[in-house]
């Protein structure tokens, strides 16, 4: 039972080089929670015995910068005598590696990568001694040493734990401006051992809790006034060597940071997609700011794949790829179509929502808009209007802009069939936000005509909002509703129906 010494036997030269490997402050300290929760899990039964089954697993982090130092405490079943000299041999893999301390790099890297000095005090259950080894990284590389002296002392065997203190802290240590973004991060990769109850884990004294998202709960979206249903699709999907389960859902309110996309599980763990970090592969989440981008969510636990160093990305990322390409299928039968419903539904607005957004719209015209201010631009407006040369040098320059893409309509207004040609164009020096060419009729139309947007026209440029392609839908729905009344208009005989063309492209670019 005894330990007199413990073997580092490395160059030692290459602990220094632990200081710079690629890592997050959060999956760094991530190590000593990923060996205290598998500490547990190997003598769960033993431990809950200890307390008559009051006993409940916890895992303390306190992190104080004033004093530069870092504790780590959990009271697990401590490193017991079997496994007190693997603890810290570099890469000294344990024989049983299938759980979260499975490359004997953990605490030892991390230790090293946040600070110059560090300490471990141990009591494993149902042994009679405790442990104290100290790991000073000055001394180690100036002295070479490739042995630490071990302090043993009498224990009650029912006693166990382990504490870990960092000190002499490097710059890779978390900085208090940090805090919140570690607890988030840290409740978010341990999710599953918070939420059965398993695991308590604190950050500096405050219990770390993990919100879960709100599902969406409503009918499909062709059929509004159908029966609602739960969006969320349990997956149990194998591909070669790789299986993949878990659920994929659809959000009840969009998100674009933190809760939008997927968390990738393995052995019960975040691997990939904690917290606003989470993995959104276009094959499953859609275009960047698509609804489906902004509503689909989902835990998946991964087998098969191998894990960095860290913990922090898996391996086969080709293969991480194609699997998810092959759980598009999955998610889109026709049965439960969750990957259109993320992309098509309409969320409807209550009548608190209409009463909220149109007190918010006053309020910020009244504070942006002033009177005098609304009347110089309606008279720089009615001048353009009835400058004819603006609209003849319009009209020239939109003939000959090159369309950037192009999409054909074939439609009826009054028993009239007409074709119409809806072009992108981007052109600075074009004043006109859109503009309408009616073309010549042949045998198949009685008239075609041709209309073109102009992207870059400064009503977009005005504004942030337009980005991508579904910030754009909404003013083209309305500018191909503008063409469509002009010709309908035509056909019912207004003879001028141009007029709300002109004067809307004029008003548009000064108000």
């Amino acid at each position: 039972m005894s330990v007199e010494t413990v073997s580092i036997k490395i160059q030692t030269g290459v602990y220094g080089q632990f200081r710079n490997l690629n890592n997050k402050v959060w999956f760094a300290l991530g190590e000593y929670v990923d060996n205290a929760v598998q500490s547990f899990e190997n003598n769960k039964e033993s431990l809950k015995k200890t307390q008559n089954g009051k006993y409940q697993f916890e895992v303390r982090i306190n992190i104080d910068r004033e004093n530069d130092q870092i504790k780590i405490y959990d009271n697990a079943a401590g490193i017991d005598s079997k496994n007190f000299q693997r603890a810290f041999e570099p890469a000294n893999i344990p024989i049983d590696n299938r759980g979260l301390h499975e490359f004997g790099m953990g605490m030892k890297t991390a230790s090293i990568w946040l600070a110059n000095f560090w300490s471990v005090r141990t009591a494993a259950l149902n042994e009679t001694e405790e442990r104290y080894v100290e790991f000073d990284l000055d001394k180690v590389l100036k002295e070479k040493r490739e042995v630490l002296k071990v302090e043993n002392t009498r224990k009650e065997k029912l006693k166990h734990f382990t504490e870990i203190t960092l000190s002499k802290l490097s710059q890779n240590a978390p900085s208090i401006m940090q805090m919140d973004k570690i607890r988030r991060h840290l409740s978010s990769i341990y999710r599953k051992f918070i939420r059965n109850g398993d695991l308590q884990l604190y950050i500096n004294d405050i219990l770390l809790t993990y919100e879960e998202p709100e599902i969406l709960n409503a009918p499909f979206y062709t059929d509004p006034k159908g029966k609602p249903v739960l969006w969320k699709k349990e997956i149990n999907f194998s591909s070669g060597k790789y299986t993949v389960t878990g659920f994929i859902g659809i959000l009840n309110t969009m998100s674009t940071s933190e809760v939008n996309g997927l968390s990738l599980f393995r052995r019960g763990r975040v691997i990939e997609g904690s917290h606003d970090e989470k993995y959104r592969p276009k094959a499953i989440c859609g275009q960047i700011g698509s609804p489906r981008y902004k509503r689909i969510f989902g835990e998946l636990e991964l087998a098969g794949f191998a894990v960095s160093f860290n913990k922090g990305s898996f391996q086969e990322q080709e293969d991480l790829t194609a699997l998810m390409e092959a759980l598009q299928a999955e998610i889109s039968a026709k049965d439960f179509d969750l990957y259109t419903q993320a992309e098509k539904y309409i969320k409807p607005k209550t009548q608190d929502d209409n009463v909220k957004v149109a007190k918010s719209i006053v309020s910020n015209m009244k504070k942006a808009t002033k009177v005098e201010n609304l009347k110089a631009k309606v008279e720089t407006s009615l001048k353009e209007i009835d400058n004819k040369s603006l609209a003849t040098k319009n009209e020239q320059l939109s003939k000959k802009a090159k369309a950037i893409d192009s999409h054909e309509d074939f439609i009826e207004i009054k028993d009239e069939q007409i074709k119409l040609k809806f072009e992108f164009i981007s052109e600075p020096s074009i004043t006109d936000l859109y503009t309408l060419e009616m073309g010549e009729n042949d045998e198949l139309f009685d008239k075609t005509a041709t209309f073109k947007l102009n992207l870059a026209h400064q009503f977009f440029t005005r504004f942030e909002k337009f980005k991508s392609d579904e910030d754009y839908q909404p003013i083209i729905s309305i500018i191909r509703a503008l063409v469509l009344a002009e010709l309908a208009a035509s056909s019912q005989g207004a003879k001028h129906a141009g007029y709300v063309r002109n004067n809307f492209n004029n008003f548009i670019r000064n108000l």
